[in-house]
């Protein structure tokens, strides 16, 4: 089977995971191969942060549930004043895919990476 095909069709969400860092080289080719997407008139204005520090994604995450305790859809505010909800399923790495709101593609170009 190709490839290509066979990493597509074994694709998995994963919302468990370890506490064991993924490497910088692991990091430095997913973030490489997140610019090879596609992007609208390829301009490629989107922003890859990576986040790696437990403080700050604490710190994230917490800033991410006093939004949603304040939200009117009861589904975030119950997510924003529970004590275990994390929004990035204490994953030891978040890597947050942004853009300049320039363009009205820019969301689907975040999509793509």
């Amino acid at each position: 089977m190709n490839e290509i095909l066979k990493t597509i069709k074994s694709r998995r969400s994963v919302r468990a995971y370890t506490e064991q860092q993924i490497s910088q080289e692991d990091l430095t080719a997913i973030l490489e191969a997140a610019t090879y997407a596609p992007s609208g008139m390829g301009l490629q204005t989107w922003h890859f942060t990576a986040i790696q520090n437990d403080a700050v994604l604490e710190e994230l995450n917490e800033k991410i549930k006093g939004a949603f305790a304040k939200s009117d859809e009861p589904r975030l505010q119950e997510r924003g004043h529970s004590r275990t909800y994390c929004c990035y399923y204490h994953a030891p790495t978040l890597v947050i895919v942004s853009n300049e709101p320039t363009q009205w593609w820019a969301s689907m170009d975040c999509a793509c990476a």
